[in-house]
């Protein structure tokens, strides 16, 4: 038997065994010890703490993953609310100049068909007519929702005009890291008293 100690006598009858043999000839009983049925270098008691670990390391993978998804969504909210604004500026610059041509054509698809030009264009007028040129605008709220047909960020906003205040709704789509305008919504106490 390699690697197996020989036995010179048996421990329970004191009889010489044949070389090689498991069993005593005289009283039957084993000779050699039985084979552990886990090898001797693995230490059973080390598996709760092998768990322990394997559930530590698990539970901070996933505070990373956690941590990286809340810094991704804070900062696409950060950018889109960024980015807005900075379409609001240029969309009141434009309002305040008359260029309404150029709001439409830079405009998303979505917004262009959304109406016929002439009544957008009418509209647009009609805004600037009765509230004036622009004097600024807080954003208020923020919506940002990604999916399979883009990213769409829909942004309210408290704005200040020559003719009073108004809040405005923008829903922008943002593309190649630039926002199209895709829906605009404005409601002002000034239309109903002018």
């Amino acid at each position: 038997m390699n690697g197996a100690p020989q036995v010179l006598t048996c421990a329970h009858c004191g009889a010489s065994p044949d070389s090689g043999s498991i069993f005593c000839k005289n009283c039957g009983k084993t000779l050699l010890p039985p084979a552990p049925l886990v090898p001797p270098s693995t230490d059973v008691r080390h598996a709760p703490e092998r768990k322990r670990t394997l559930l530590k390391w698990s539970l901070a993978a996933t505070a990373v993953f956690l941590a990286y998804f809340m810094w991704q969504c804070g900062s696409g909210m950060s950018a889109g609310a960024r980015l807005s604004d900075d379409g609001v500026r240029h969309f009141h610059s434009q309002l305040d100049s008359g260029a309404y041509g150029d709001i439409l054509s830079e405009s998303d698809e979505a917004f262009q068909n959304s109406g016929n030009r002439e009544d957008i264009i009418k509209f647009l007028t009609g805004v600037h007519s009765k509230l004036g040129l622009s004097r600024g605008f807080t954003r208020t709220n923020i919506f940002v929702n990604a999916s399979t047909s883009g990213t769409f960020i829909k942004v309210t906003y408290d704005s200040t005009f020559d003719q009073g205040g108004a809040v405005e709704t923008f829903t922008w789509r943002k593309t190649a890291g630039r926002l199209k305008l895709v829906g605009y919504q404005i409601t002002s106490n000034v239309f109903i008293t002018r």
